[in-house]
């Protein structure tokens, strides 16, 4: 969003990106976020465990822990799927719409260099959405697939996967 209002409309970036614009997109995202992970949390509580209680993940996800059910979990494997799918395809999809519109914008731009530019300063950030959703959006499919039968595997593959594009936000950029 900031780099399609930048190149954009260079012009009138500080009048659209207001404090008030950018608070309200946060609080908008947060309460999306939470209302995507509450649902899950009321169901998978509401599930009978019999037998562990252990969950086998790093993390709490959903997945790991409706699992444990002694009962059919499958509308709670529905809601994660619908969930994942979300929670990644969601953002995704307004990257790639927004960078649509950057890239026919700046082939407007006469100058070649003046193009480079631009393109540069949307590389870097394209580097790290695909150094993130790849492995994740890799992981859950093939997760999803049952392909990957070792668990620990899974879990390591997830791991990696959201710590290694934020800890290489500073040297990218």
């Amino acid at each position: 969003y900031d780099r399609l209002i930048a190149i954009c409309w260079p012009l009138r970036y500080s009048t659209i990106n207001t404090n008030l614009r950018m608070l309200l997109i946060i609080a908008g995202i947060w309460s999306l976020v939470v209302l995507l992970e509450i649902f899950p949390v009321i169901f998978a509580a509401r599930l009978p465990y019999c037998s562990s209680r252990e969950v086998q993940s790093c993390c709490c996800e959903h997945s790991p822990v409706y699992k444990l059910a002694c009962i059919d979990t499958s509308f709670n494997r529905q809601l994660g799927t619908a969930k994942t799918l979300t929670a990644l395809l969601g953002p995704l999809t307004f990257i790639i719409f927004t960078y649509v519109i950057v890239v026919v914008a700046v082939t407007r731009i006469a100058s070649i260099s003046q193009r480079w530019k631009a393109f540069h300063t949307c590389l870097t950030h394209l580097l790290l959405v695909l150094l993130y959703y790849m492995p994740v959006m890799l992981a859950y499919v093939l997760g999803n697939l049952r392909l990957i039968q070792n668990f620990d595997l899974y879990t390591a593959v997830l791991t990696v996967s959201v710590t290694i594009p934020p800890m290489l936000n500073p040297i990218i950029y």
